[in-house]
């Protein structure tokens, strides 16, 4: 046992997993982890659990729904207990699904096509960096190192990473694999950033900015457990129903 230790996510699943990265950083050594922490946003608090494997991590949404990244089987899958039904993609189908979008933005008329560039530049645009910024408070028990986090102007914010507990890098080429390419607004680089952050991220503030809204989200870890996770916890529950992604 360790020491003690996303309001809703939207769509489309470029974001959602820009934002599971973002949130929930872990994944990819010899010791399994049980993170339970508290999200606040916007005036709402949820309680979640991320279960994080060798090769496979399942992270509460917020909204009901959970994500289950399987690094061994290059898929992602959406589950929603309350209809029992899940959904399925692999990381090659994200690619094709972001360059459909992006494709689509082509079809529109010339005018709607450029706002639309304009609006995704403009969030993508500016720094990408992750710059350490010194120790930090204690959370859930560990000592911290602080970073903070710039994602152009569409989101920036502050890191609290225990360095006991241990990422390797092939953590973010992973999820840097996984994220679908977008020309427009490129996510892709932030996991070469995020590798300058050592440690687990136990605690994150985000500010984030996207289609003229603004939304400041905490997400502070609560109690950690180092015990092994059972294999099953990575896996569909038995009786749920396989669904198209785009169903509720």
């Amino acid at each position: 046992m360790g020491r003690t230790g996303n309001v809703g996510v939207g769509r489309p699943w470029i974001v959602v997993l820009a934002l599971v990265a973002l949130l929930a950083p872990a994944i990819a050594w010899a010791q399994d982890l049980t993170v339970v922490s508290t999200v606040t946003a916007n005036g709402r608090q949820v309680q979640k659990t991320d279960y994080i494997g060798a090769t496979a991590t399942r992270t509460g949404m917020g909204d009901g729904s959970e994500i289950i990244l399987r690094l061994d089987q290059k898929k992602m899958y959406l589950l929603r207990p309350a209809q029992k039904t899940y959904s399925e993609m692999t990381f090659d189908e994200l690619q094709a699904m972001a360059a459909k979008a992006t494709a689509a933005i082509e079809k529109l008329p010339p005018e709607a096509a450029e706002q639309m560039k304009k609006m995704m530049g403009a969030m993508g645009a500016g720094e990408v960096a992750v710059t350490h910024v010194g120790p930090g408070e204690p959370v859930a028990g560990y000592a911290t190192e602080r970073y903070h986090v710039v994602l152009g102007t569409m989101m920036e914010g502050d890191i609290w990473a225990a360095p006991e507990l241990t990422l390797p890098p092939m953590f973010y080429d992973a999820m840097k694999a996984a994220t679908p390419v977008n020309p427009i607004l490129d996510m892709k680089k932030l996991f070469d950033e995020y590798k300058k952050v050592k440690g687990m991220p136990l605690k994150t503030v985000t500010q984030s900015k996207m289609m003229g809204q603004s939304m400041t989200s905490t997400t502070l870890a609560t109690s950690v457990d180092r015990k092994p996770i059972p294999p099953s916890t990575f896996e569909v529950p038995a009786g749920f129903k396989l669904v198209p992604m785009a169903a509720k």
